[in-house]
């Protein structure tokens, strides 16, 4: 069954492109699905939105479980996110919770984006502070001094 990434480059390789054209064809930036793929990690859910949307032929529900068939047998190709699941209150928990989580991770992203901007912002105002601190050292060092005699 393999994970959702697996399943990215599976549906790739069926369309003939790399990933890099596929990042291209979604617009996410370059390395956006290859870094993810090469180290394991998650990739946002509004990617997987973008893929569907994009690449309506292939099932949702194959895409996020790996359940069903890779290419979907919908009739209505309308590429909406949940067109593919079963009309089951099982699945509608799963997407609810799969989008809340999606939610959560991204507010936590943003969060520890801000905490990286001001953690930046100290270091320069540090950064900025040795450097003024080590040029009046520097100048101490070199002033003549009076001598009283």
């Amino acid at each position: 069954m393999g994970n959702i990434l697996s399943r990215i480059q599976e549906l790739a390789s069926n369309e003939g492109i790399t990933i890099g054209a596929l990042e291209r064809k979604i617009g996410a930036s370059k390395g956006v699905l290859s870094r993810a793929i090469n180290n394991g990690t998650d990739i946002q859910l509004k990617w997987v939105q973008v893929i569907v949307e994009n690449y309506p032929q292939y099932s949702t529900e194959w895409l996020i479980t790996g359940k069903g068939e890779m290419i979907s047998t919908r009739q209505n190709n309308s590429g909406s996110f949940l067109d593919d699941f079963p009309a089951s209150s099982d699945i509608g928990i799963v997407v609810d919770r799969l989008l809340s989580f999606a939610k959560e991770k991204d507010e936590v992203i943003m969060e520890q984006a801000e905490e990286i901007g001001q953690l930046k912002e100290r270091v320069a105002q540090l950064e900025r502070e040795k450097a003024a601190s080590s040029s009046s050292a520097h100048d101490a060092d070199y002033e003549p001094s009076a001598h009283a005699g």
